[in-house]
C-alpha cells in the first residue's frame, strides 16, 4: 500500500520498542544468555512486584494445565519457558505504553493477552514448530491499535465508538474510512522498526488476510483464527458472537473440522472465562 503521510509521521513519533523498567532491561539482557542462571534471574525479577505479579498469574493460567499453583518464579519459568518469559516482560512494557488506563485500554489489553493465550493454544494443538513464538504473534497483533490509542486519540475515539457501540463490527473499513489505513498497517511497520523477527512483523500486517503472509502463513493463520475465537468469546472492543468459525479461511487453511473447531473453541473459552478477571488485569 502507499504509505500516507499521517502514517509515516505515526510511525515516526512511535520511538523505538517503550524503554523497559529497570529491571525489565536487565531481565532482558539475562535471558540473551543461553546458561542463564534461573535462581539469579528469580532474584532479578522478584524486584519488580508488578513484574513478579504477571509472571506468576501467566504461569498459573489454565492454559498451562499445572496440577497445582506455581509459587516463585523459578517454577514460573520452567512451566511457561524463557521465551515467553521474554514476551511477558515486552507485554510489560507495552503495558507501560497504556498509562490513561480507561475502558479502551483495558479492552485493547484483554483482547491482546486472551489472543496470545489463545494463538499459543492452538499452535499447541497443532504441532506448530514454536509455540512461544505464537504466544508472542497473539500478544502483538493489535499493537497498531495501541499505537493509534497513543498517537491519535480523537480519531481512535471515533474509531472505537462506531465499533464499540455502533453496529458496524468491521474495525478495518471503520479506520479505512477514518485514518486512510489500518491498524495492521500501524503494526506491521512499527514491529519493522522495533525489529522484530520476520515472521511476527508478518503476521501484525496481515492478521486480518493470512492468506497474503509467505514468510509463515501457518503463524498467519493461527494468530487470525486465534483473533476471531477472542471476537466470538467477545474479549474486548469488537464482539462477533454469531461468527461461524468452520467458515473461516484460517480454519479451512489448518483443516480443521467442525466438531475440532468447535471443540477447540469451547475449551479456550472455558480457560479465558474461569481467569478473566486476574489473568487479563
Amino acid at each position: 500500500m502507499k504509505v500516507s503521510s499521517l502514517l509515516k509521521k505515526i510511525v515516526m513519533i512511535t520511538g523505538d520498542l517503550p524503554t523497559l523498567p529497570q529491571t525489565g532491561q536487565i531481565v532482558m539482557q539475562k535471558l540473551s544468555d543461553p546458561e542463564v542462571d534461573i535462581k539469579e534471574l528469580e532474584k532479578i525479577i522478584m524486584r519488580d512486584p508488578s513484574l513478579t505479579s504477571r509472571i506468576l498469574k501467566i504461569a498459573n493460567s489454565p492454559f498451562y494445565g499445572r496440577p497445582r499453583t506455581i509459587k516463585t518464579i523459578s517454577e514460573a519459568t520452567v512451566v511457561i519457558g524463557l521465551s515467553t518469559l521474554k514476551s511477558i516482560v515486552i507485554a510489560s512494557a507495552l503495558r507501560e505504553m497504556l498509562k490513561n488506563f480507561g475502558l479502551t485500554e483495558k479492552l485493547l489489553w484483554e483482547h491482546a493477552l486472551a489472543t496470545a493465550f489463545i494463538t499459543r493454544y492452538l499452535a499447541e494443538k497443532l504441532c506448530y514448530r514454536n509455540i512461544e513464538e505464537a504466544f508472542l504473534a497473539g500478544l502483538l497483533h493489535d499493537i497498531g491499535k495501541i499505537v493509534l490509542q497513543l498517537r491519535v486519540p480523537d480519531r481512535m475515539y471515533l474509531v472505537m465508538q462506531d465499533v464499540y457501540h455502533g453496529e458496524n463490527t468491521n474495525s478495518i473499513e471503520v479506520e479505512m474510512e477514518v485514518f486512510g489505513f489500518t491498524h495492521a498497517h500501524v503494526g506491521q511497520l512499527v514491529a519493522r522498526k522495533w525489529q522484530f523477527a520476520v515472521e511476527i512483523e508478518e503476521t501484525i500486517g496481515y492478521h486480518h488476510w493470512p492468506g497474503r503472509a509467505s514468510v509463515d502463513p501457518m503463524l498467519a493463520h493461527l494468530t487470525h483464527l486465534a483473533n476471531i475465537f477472542s471476537h466470538k468469546m467477545e474479549v474486548g472492543p469488537i464482539r462477533t458472537p454469531d461468527v461461524e468459525l468452520s467458515e473461516t479461511v484460517s480454519a479451512k487453511y489448518l483443516k480443521l473440522s467442525d466438531e475440532q473447531v468447535n471443540d477447540y473453541f469451547q475449551e479456550c473459552t472455558s480457560k479465558i472465562q474461569s481467569e478473566k478477571e486476574g489473568l487479563l488485569s
